[in-house]
Parts: structure tokens; sequence; C-alpha cells
């Protein structure tokens, strides 16, 4: 199809295979960037996994965030979202850690 006539599917095709490339190099640099984490904070991931055990990746690159003290406007680029997202995605995450109304997410995990 890339080499089709068609310049819109062409165009497309191109964009797409452009995202799928730059998706999995993400991945990538979150397994370099998960190493490094680890070795700076040793057995915290293994601390957070105490208190849910249903986490997933995308939580695991909030929570690392969120220990760096990186603001909401850094990690919504890093992570690639609207802050509104970040804003739903931090709900839920604290959801998941069973946190009470008033304890905040950003101190919950510096005590970690």
């Amino acid at each position: 199809m890339v080499k089709d006539d068609k310049r819109d599917q062409r165009k497309e095709l191109k964009q797409l295979i452009t995202l799928i490339n730059f998706s999995s190099n993400l991945d990538k640099n979150w397994d370099d960037f998960r190493v490094i984490f680890e070795s700076v904070y040793e057995h915290f991931f293994d601390s957070l996994k105490k208190h849910a055990d249903n986490l997933t990746a995308s939580d695991f690159r909030l929570v690392a965030l969120l220990k760096m003290n990186l603001s909401s406007a850094d990690i919504s680029t890093l992570l690639g979202i609207s802050q509104d997202s970040l804003r739903i995605s931090r709900y839920r995450l604290r959801k998941k850690l069973h946190l009470q109304e008033g304890e905040k997410l950003s101190a919950f995990i510096q005590n970690l």
C-alpha cells in the first residue's frame, strides 16, 4: 500500500509506521529508565506492589515520575497525554492504592 499511487493513503501509512516506531522506542526507553530508577530507589516498586498488586505498566511509569517530584505539565509531556488525562490517571491510581479522601498521592509515594 505504501508503494500504491494514492498519495493520501501513502502519507497516512507513513505516519502510522512512524507512530509505531516511536511507540516501540518509548517502550525501550522506559526499560532503560526503569533499570536506572531501580538502581537509585532500590525496592521501591516492591514496596509499591505491597499496597496494590493490580498496577499496570502505565501506573508504574506514573508513580516513578511522581517519585521524582516532576510537575504535572512535565509528566503529561513525558507520558504523551493531556493534563486532564493525567488528572484521571492520578485519580485511578489513588483508587488502586486505596488512599483515603484527604490523603495526598504525592506524599504517599514519597513516603514509600
